[in-house]
């Protein structure tokens, strides 16, 4: 999944899912309705207090928590474009009962929400 796909050529897929996002400076995961979803971003909804440019973290299915950009906020929703293509079929499966989704612990993304990093 490492091609590169423009942005206004990723099918999308009108699905009824949840994802997890986490964001800067946020203590916890909020839980947002996907509407649609493709290999290279998705649309939220209830996501007014989202900023375009800010950058957050998606754990959606059975695929690891992805980086993401919100490109765009309107209406209630929010387009988010994820920094790597996932595969929207894990992406579409169920979690496991029990499954608790945690921010990540390592890397730039686990900086996330440091009040020092810059």
């Amino acid at each position: 999944m490492d091609r590169a796909v423009p942005l206004s050529r990723a099918t999308r897929t009108s699905v009824m899912l949840r994802a997890d996002i986490f964001r800067l400076n946020r203590t916890g995961a909020e839980s947002h309705r996907v509407t649609n979803i493709s290999e290279t971003g998705l649309c939220i909804v209830q996501a007014e207090a989202l900023e375009v440019g800010s950058a957050v973290v998606v754990a959606i299915g059975q695929i690891a928590p992805v980086a993401a950009d919100v490109v765009w906020v309107r209406g209630g929703l929010a387009g988010l474009r994820f920094h790597k293509p996932i595969d929207v079929a894990q992406a579409r499966l169920r979690r496991s009962a029990g499954d608790v989704v945690t921010p990540p612990a390592a890397g730039w993304l686990a900086e996330l929400n440091d009040p020092y990093a810059k």
